[in-house]
């Protein structure tokens, strides 16, 4: 799934705006050159904060303001969070009016992550047992 978000810090109306959207459509992957407009993605969710609290959380760490931006209704993945939260610091240490528009897909991120958090065969790989004991040495028999 291809999903775009758009972050926007409005300085007049003190408030940082967070969208989000994603193609929900499968005839994209159908097409032999499929090309995504933006009539394509749909609006999934779209939160607004408030522009004290989001300063003060940026300031203390990118953990506070991962936590202030997280919710019920908006919580993307850790790898987008991670950078949709680099976005708004820097966001925040500039001033005027500010706009970025991030764009992620799932695809790329399934088939080779570029922020070294390792690809999906090595995680299946961590998860595999790595001593040859079998369940059965594993399970003890309690019954008497």
């Amino acid at each position: 799934m291809k999903q775009k978000y758009h972050i926007r810090k409005n300085v007049e109306g003190k408030t940082l705006l967070i969208q989000e959207f994603a193609v929900l459509t499968s005839n994209i992957g159908k097409r032999k050159y499929p090309e995504i407009q933006d009539d394509n993605y749909s609006l999934l969710c779209e939160q607004t904060y408030h522009a004290t609290e989001v300063k003060k959380a940026s300031t203390t760490g990118k953990e506070d303001l991962i936590l202030l931006l997280r919710n019920q209704h908006f919580f993307p993945i850790g790898l987008y969070m991670d950078k949709i939260a680099d976005v708004v610091m820097d966001m925040y240490t500039l001033k005027g009016e500010q706009y970025e528009e991030l764009i992620f897909d799932d695809k790329a991120v399934l088939a080779g992550s570029p922020s070294g958090q390792g690809t999906v065969a090595e995680i299946k790989d961590d998860a595999k047992p790595k001593s040859t004991e079998t369940v059965d040495t594993l399970i003890k028999d309690d019954s008497k």
